[in-house]
């Protein structure tokens, strides 16, 4: 089937089942979004400030389970974020970062962007900091002049000692 020989993100389909059928609904709304729905998408124009608010995908590799909420920033041809991340693991427990990044945004029928950030924070149930930092490669996909929706795919190195692949979604919203 054509939607397996895709790959999102680095990320492979699982083994089981229900994570195939999973990953194969996110590919089939990901095609549909890109190539069926051009004259919804508006292009990101350079001074775009957007509230972002994120949610990782789960997956069999890893037990964290990642929200976000800040801001992503879209201005000339760079990209910057600012956000505020719970994160939740079995075996690490709970904690809150703050995660700092910029870098390269190419703006087209969706915005392309590249940056390097560094989270840094506090586990709760170690009483322990989190320092790690991370590579993130997105796209945002502008609906209407105030919703636009966000996907990216990120590297963590040294989050708990071990290094992390993440595939983030995110709702996206500017006035």
């Amino acid at each position: 089937m054509f939607l397996n020989k895709i790959q999102m993100s680095g990320y492979s389909l699982n083994r089981s089942a229900s994570n195939n059928d999973r990953f194969i609904h996110l590919k089939a709304m990901m095609i549909f979004a890109f190539f069926m729905c051009p004259s919804v998408s508006a292009i990101a124009e350079p001074g775009k400030h957007y509230l972002a608010i994120e949610k990782n995908i789960y997956s069999d590799e890893n037990d964290l389970d990642i929200i976000s909420v800040g801001m992503l920033s879209l201005e000339d041809n760079i990209a910057s974020l600012i956000k505020l991340s719970y994160l939740n693991s079995d075996i690490n427990g709970e904690g809150g970062t703050l995660d700092l990044g910029g870098g390269y945004t190419y703006n087209a029928g969706v915005s392309l962007y590249v940056l390097f950030a560094v989270s840094l924070g506090y586990n709760w149930d170690t009483e322990d900091t989190i320092a790690a930092y991370f590579p993130e490669a997105g796209i945002v996909m502008d609906f209407t002049d105030s919703f636009s929706i966000s996907v990216s795919g990120k590297r963590y190195f040294n989050l708990y000692e071990k290094d992390e692949d993440i595939v983030m979604f995110g709702l996206l919203f500017r006035n």
